[in-house]
């Protein structure tokens, strides 16, 4: 009887015929239970945490902009005087028709229908690109109309807020390079979705964050 014991009992620590092994997910036949396989993608981190970076920089990015808003009510800029460039009107259609192509992009990579994915996250990236070639033509435009950066409180806070917004943009272009060029072979299918939206979340801020200051410095007085 007690040979019994002492058999059934070497069997279950050394995990054959299903002990500890099984009971922790081990294969019971590589030691599989201590983790010897490597470990899952989607694990390691966790592409949710992408979703947690981005809406912290969207909280930092608000709280900047908040800050220079208070400065800008503070210092009563809006009594100034400034000149709003029409080229604003086509780099703010640029940047709305961006977020529309990234969402039909998302949809796309939903549906798994790479072609149409690729066709329209280019798109996307390539209006971003026009966006800012229509900011550097704006700058031009309120130079050439004597509005300098130290020309009034109004005329330099309208660089300052511009020139933010532009910054952050590279960044997001940035993000949205990788998703659009990063081989597909290199990540998984969770990883790479869960990365577009993440991309797609900060663009579209980005998108109403520029409405947001051309209501502000150019439209309201």
């Amino acid at each position: 009887m007690a040979t019994l014991v002492s058999k059934n009992r070497d069997e279950l620590i050394s995990g054959s015929g299903g002990g500890l092994n099984d009971m922790f997910g081990g294969d019971g036949g590589d030691g599989g239970g201590r983790g010897s396989g490597p470990p899952e993608p989607e694990r390691t981190p966790s592409p949710e945490g992408y979703l947690i970076v981005v809406w912290l920089t969207i909280v930092s990015v608000a709280a900047l902009f908040l800050t220079l808003t208070t400065l800008y009510v503070y210092l009563n800029a809006g009594r100034h005087r400034i000149i709003t460039p029409g080229v604003l009107w086509m780099s703010t259609g640029l940047i709305v028709a961006s977020s529309l192509s990234f969402e039909i992009a998302r949809h796309a990579l939903r549906r798994r229908a790479e072609k149409p994915f690729r066709v329209w996250i280019v798109i996307t990236l390539a209006l971003g690109v026009g966006f800012l070639i229509a900011q550097t033509m704006a700058w031009r435009e309120l130079i050439a109309g004597g509005f300098y950066m130290t020309g009034n409180f109004r005329s330099s806070l309208a660089y300052t807020f511009t020139g933010l917004h532009a910054v952050h943009l590279l960044g997001g272009l940035f993000g949205l390079s990788v998703v659009t060029f990063r081989p597909r072979e290199n990540w998984t299918a969770l990883r790479r979705r869960v990365s577009v939206d993440a991309t797609a979340l900060y663009w579209h801020f980005l998108d109403g964050l520029w409405i947001y200051l051309l209501v502000l410095i150019f439209l309201w007085n």
